[in-house]
């Protein structure tokens, strides 16, 4: 955790007090969780645009869905790694053979 330093209109500040107060919270843990809430929702209103997120399915509504079910997804895994190199092997073999060590 990191410590910042905030600027407020006294009225919300006396507003997180109460909540504070009557929760039984520290007024800290009070402006986090509503920090958090806050990011929660902006994320959700503005996804990101980020083009390998949809590959994951959680870029947003314009994504088609994933769907795994076929059991392709494991075949794609293993096409894509090495048992010796890991998981870029077409790169980890090329560094291999030209002498330097890739990890």
């Amino acid at each position: 955790m990191k410590r910042t330093t905030i600027m407020a209109e006294e009225e919300l500040l006396y507003k997180i007090e109460r909540i504070a107060r009557n929760s039984g919270q520290p007024k800290a843990k009070v402006i986090r969780e509503a920090l958090a809430e806050y990011v929660v929702r902006f994320e959700e209103e503005n996804p990101p645009e980020n083009p390998l997120l949809s590959i994951v399915g959680i870029a947003g509504t314009d994504a088609p869905p994933t769907d795994v079910s076929d059991g392709k997804d494991e075949e794609m895994l293993r096409e894509g790694s090495h048992l010796l190199y890991g998981w870029s092997a077409r790169e980890s073999e090329a560094t291999h053979r030209n002498g330097r060590n890739s990890i």
